[in-house]
């Protein structure tokens, strides 16, 4: 079968024993594979999950700069730093609206709502079929997949997973009626102007009509590649350096980083020429033994084509010349799709199984939960960050501020509180006068009701 949609009703025939046609995966096994996800986060990352923070640029670029409610709706086109982040903005944008005390909790639950939206997306694929490594399929993804706890607590790290759930739109089923394609046309149109990574659905998009050319998606594929090309024509110029390719220094970096940190979730040390050849050697097996599956075969060219294109962004462009480093937020995408591709491997080997399938699929879920228990033992920073508890008494003495009446007097306080960062990025607002003759009221001259601990002078 030549499209998308037919791979995946032949893949959804394939059933289990006990498993009804069209059935493959029953409501109570999806339910099951949330929950279980959901459990083990909030076991993992029980503090930053209950305590809203405004980390990094959720301060200066959200909090800060649309505190008071009283920007136009324009300013969700802000760009900062060379390129829209439409959904980010318009998330910041209403919740200045609201009480300033629960404009953090805001931004937190938007963000754990995305998140975890990214996490159990490719539950509903239908690519993977065994019931037992769908179950851990979110929490692979969702644990390990998701590098970083930023992407459950952070507004400024959704601009990483709209691109997630961009590419994910690949690999779903396409919508039964013009207007469900219509609908998610729309929401990719969104999530390609919401941050800067979305330039790797180019690629993508190009490389799946050539795979999938008779697919019913391959209109929404069409949109996709020509709204990307649209926002990219939009990115601050000078960004792109193609010429780095060239670097030695810079390509010596970029295979450190595909095959260590990416292919090797970190877990195996320093990257050398042996792994190097041992892990492309186990790759060339895995296509050669899946040489008939054209299905399979097509698919994984989608993911380790995201793979690859997903690192481009950094390294060629001015950001690695500026950075010197490369950051977990980086190889977010990569690490994603990497950990759904040695999913949809597992699940094609074990559905190609005549004999003792059911133990092989428990083997390959209890080998996926190894491996998530290893990465995140190995790596506790991924499910926690430094908290910020002051944040909850920071916005209560905004909000006592604010029953001053500063404005009338043409007087104004500013507050502020430390970030887990240096720099610009603590949160600080204004309140009172925006008047330039306004007097600014310091600690002395002033008392709120729970202290004057965030009164900056």
């Amino acid at each position: 079968m030549n499209s998308l949609q037919g791979y995946l009703l032949q893949v959804r025939q394939a059933c289990l024993p006990g498993c009804d046609a069209g059935d493959q995966q029953p409501s109570r096994y999806l339910l099951l594979a949330v929950l279980v996800f959901l459990v083990a986060l909030l076991v993992r990352s029980w503090g930053n999950l209950i305590t809203p923070g405004l980390y990094m640029e959720d301060a200066g670029h959200y909090f800060n700069l649309y505190y008071g409610g009283k920007r136009s709706f324009a300013a969700v086109l802000q760009q900062p730093n060379g390129y829209y982040n439409i959904l980010n903005n318009a998330v910041a944008w209403g919740a200045a609206k609201m009480d300033v005390r629960v404009q953090p909790l805001l931004y937190h639950l938007f963000s754990l709502g995305l998140g975890l939206a990214v996490a159990v997306c490719l539950t509903f694929s239908g690519l993977i079929r065994t019931r037992a490594l769908l179950i851990v399929t979110p929490l692979a993804l969702g644990l390990s997949g998701m590098n970083h706890i930023f992407y459950y607590v952070s507004l400024t790290f959704q601009m990483y997973n709209v691109v997630v759930l961009l590419l994910c739109l690949f690999f779903l089923s396409a919508p039964r009626t013009w207007a469900g394609t219509g609908a998610l046309a729309l929401l990719a149109a969104l999530l390609i102007w919401s941050g800067p990574y979305s330039v790797v659905a180019v690629p993508v998009a190009v490389l799946y009509l050539l795979l999938f050319p008779f697919d019913k998606k391959g209109v929404l594929a069409c949109w996709i590649l020509v709204c990307t090309l649209g926002y990219t024509l939009f990115l601050e110029g000078g960004l792109i350096r193609f010429q780095n390719i060239l670097d030695p220094t810079t390509r010596e970096l970029m295979l450190s980083v595909l095959f260590g940190r990416v292919l090797g979730l970190e877990l195996f040390g320093e990257v050398t020429g042996v792994r190097i050849g041992l892990m492309l050697a186990a790759l060339a097996g895995i296509f050669f033994s899946f040489r008939r599956d054209w299905g399979y075969l097509k698919i994984s060219l989608l993911l380790v084509a995201i793979i690859v294109a997903s690192l481009a962004p950094l390294f060629l462009s001015n950001k690695i010349l500026l950075y010197q480093r490369v950051f977990p937020c980086h190889i977010y995408v990569a690490q994603f799709f990497w950990v759904f591709f040695v999913l949809f491997t597992l699940d094609s080997f074990v559905q190609r199984q005549t004999r003792n399938q059911q133990v092989k699929a428990v083997a390959s879920a209890l080998a996926v939960l190894a491996l998530v228990l290893t990465d995140n033992l190995r790596h506790p920073d991924r499910g926690a960050i430094t908290l910020m508890p002051k944040v909850s008494a920071f916005v209560r003495a905004i909000h006592e501020a604010e029953q001053l009446a500063l404005e009338e007097k043409k007087q104004y306080l500013v507050l502020r509180t430390e970030n887990i960062a240096p720099g610009p990025l603590y949160p600080r607002v204004r309140v009172g006068s925006r008047s330039t003759s306004a007097k600014r009221l310091t600690a002395a001259r002033v008392s709120l009701p729970t202290g004057n601990e965030f009164i900056a002078d």
